[in-house]
């Protein structure tokens, strides 16, 4: 597949699956009242249908709303990591999700991590990822986009990788440069 032409800052959009995988399948019946009208005022209205997509810095804004309301009192990292293993949860009782996670476990997580980037680029507009194999269980992964959501995309990604059978899945954050954006993750697991 070639790779899509970059895709400015301001145009980034996320795609409805990814919304209404957290906050319709994966926080069922965990939307306060109070979240609800904080995330309506942010622009994600629950009382609607959703949108077909949503500007990606309202969406990372709705994710710190998500955890600081979810998780009250909690420690960033872990309120966002929490939220991301509720959004893998989510994301796999969508349409779209149910399909893609029946494939993620028949390939295993070797060839999982070799499909992440066709895979994300079914949830948004712009992103593109790199693989370098460092290892048969250990990968480094470029992407062209840094979130300010510490331990949310690790977690994500562990989920994911355990959704395609992996024991010990690790993902740790190497490098973020937010003037390329661009983060480069280290992924690593054990055979079973």
């Amino acid at each position: 597949m070639k790779p899509r032409k970059p895709v400015p800052t301001e145009q980034r959009l996320v795609y409805v699956q990814v919304v209404e995988g957290l906050l319709q399948h994966g926080l069922h019946g965990k939307v306060s009242p109070r979240l609800k009208q904080r995330l309506k005022k942010a622009g994600i209205d629950l009382d609607r249908p959703l949108l077909p997509a949503y500007p990606v810095p309202l969406w990372t804004h709705c994710l710190s709303v998500i955890a600081e309301e979810t998780f009250p009192g909690m420690p960033r990292e872990e309120a966002f990591r929490l939220l991301a293993d509720a959004h893998v949860q989510g994301y796999g009782r969508t349409v779209i999700g149910r399909a893609v996670y029946g494939v993620m476990r028949l390939l295993g997580p070797r060839r999982l991590v070799h499909r992440l980037p066709q895979t994300l680029r079914s949830t948004d507009n712009y992103t593109e990822v790199e693989l370098t194999e460092r290892g048969p269980t250990t990968y480094e992964m470029r992407m062209n986009s840094a979130l300010d959501s510490p331990g949310y995309v690790e977690a994500l990604f562990e989920s994911m990788l355990r959704v395609g059978g992996a024991e010990a899945p690790k993902v740790t954050k190497l490098h973020t440069d937010a003037a390329a954006p661009s983060t480069t993750f280290l992924l690593t697991w054990t055979e079973r």
